[in-house]
């Protein structure tokens, strides 16, 4: 299916050329309409939350209008991060086709992207940030990777001035979506940061940008977001907050004093006292959203108390450090239970290599106890690991790696020590 009628503006703007290229590069093509209607309700219920960067009432009311069309960049990089969350059925019933192939709707968004075909710079941040979503291998500054296209959604907000939006003259709408999308960027390039050890791009001491509010979800008049996916985003941009502690200590030199320590433990303990009641997560009463959200937050944890060096750590970071893993294993539990491994983000495999890096840095000879629910807590990693690398490859590179070191030898030579 093409979209030439459509979009018949914007090709006029292109050299016939160029207008080949994109033609033959698959570029106009979009998907049959039961795959685009797929697509993009896996992308409104599974991805925006995470990137809420579109205003859904706005996007469906231009998408079920065909006088008055969507931007074509834009939509390929919906797709592309929806077919990383479409349900199974779907997938089986496209598995012969390349309606659901992520790296399909990357090449044409990225055609899309090269040949300047978007104008507009909302949409061209708004749909690299979706092409984020994009990560196949182990490689990620590059076109495979999250870094890359994140990286490059800052920057082309930051040149528009996009930090320093109240400004600039707007509608109340505008004005939402925008603070939407640039603590979008402002989350995406703090987890990525403290995650994978990358340099920061954005410096909150240079932007003027407002706080996220419940409010800026509001996306028409009469209208009133769900408010657990609201809450989740704004809690998970206090946690991204908190992350600058991390990022902060890398660029210094040394372990960290008792004071900063402290300091971070003390904003780790507030953050979860006041977060809301409704995104408080348990087994007892498993929720997609707040479960993701505290895997984020027990892996700073857990971080904090077995992986940063410091100078001294409390004799309870030991402790802490295991029921903060736990607590990681039994959320990824209770998500593959609840048959929700396909709608996982990223962050979760960050969370799950975070409980393997921490188990390594544990005396485990210590105690019998401890390497038992430390095996534990590992196996569940790499079952979860296995079941994530159908939606994110990446996940079986490390799979594979972890297994080679948490063999059975492993633990047993830490029990012959007894």
């Amino acid at each position: 299916m093409d979209v030439y009628g459509a979009y018949k503006t914007h090709l006029n703007l292109l050299e016939d050329e160029e207008r080949t290229i994109l033609e033959l590069k698959g570029a106009l093509e979009i998907p049959p309409q039961d795959v685009q209607d797929e697509l993009i309700d896996a992308f409104f219920a599974w991805v925006a939350p995470v990137l809420p960067v579109v205003n859904q009432r706005v996007f469906l009311s231009m998408y079920k209008d065909p006088l008055n069309p969507l931007f074509l960049l834009l939509l390929q990089a919906i797709f592309l991060a929806g077919s990383r969350v479409v349900g199974e059925k779907s997938r089986e019933r496209h598995s012969s086709s390349a309606a659901h192939s992520s790296v399909v709707y990357l090449q044409r968004a990225k055609a899309l992207y090269d040949a300047e075909f978007e104008k507009d710079h909302i949409t061209v941040v708004q749909s690299l940030l979706l092409m984020s979503w994009y990560w196949q291998g182990t490689e990620d500054t590059t076109e495979n990777g999250l870094f890359y296209w994140s990286r490059l959604a800052i920057g082309v907000a930051q040149n528009f001035g996009m930090h320093k939006s109240n400004e600039l003259e707007m509608s109340l709408s505008e004005r939402r979506l925008w603070r939407r999308i640039w603590w979008t960027l402002y989350t995406r390039d703090r987890a990525m940061a403290a995650a994978y050890g990358r340099p920061s791009s954005i410096d909150a001491d240079l932007t003027n940008v407002d706080p996220i509010t419940q409010d800026d979800f509001i996306e028409g008049e009469g209208h009133q977001p769900d408010s657990v996916r609201v809450q989740f985003f704004i809690q998970y941009v206090k946690l991204c907050e908190l992350m600058d502690l991390v990022i902060g200590r890398r660029r210094k030199t040394g372990p960290l004093i008792e004071s900063e320590f402290a300091q971070w433990e003390i904003r780790l303990s507030q953050w979860m006292i006041q977060c809301p009641e409704q995104m408080h997560w348990s087994q007892s009463r498993h929720s997609f959203w707040p479960a993701i959200l505290h895997s984020i937050f027990y892996t700073m944890v857990c971080q904090l108390h077995a992986l940063l060096p410091a100078v001294a750590r409390p004799t309870a970071s030991s402790a802490v450090a295991l029921q903060a893993g736990s607590t990681i294993a039994s959320i990824m539990q209770a998500i593959v239970s609840h048959g929700q491994v396909t709608y996982v983000p990223p962050s979760v495999i960050y969370s799950v290599l975070t409980v393997l890096s921490a188990a390594k840095s544990q005396n485990l000879s210590s105690s019998p106890t401890l390497i038992l629910q430390w095996r534990a807590n590992i196996e569940t990693c790499l079952q979860v690991l296995e079941l994530i690398s159908t939606v994110w490859p990446i996940a079986r590179s490390i799979r594979e790696g972890a297994g080679l070191i948490y063999s059975e030898k492993y633990f047993t030579r830490f029990l012959m020590r007894r």
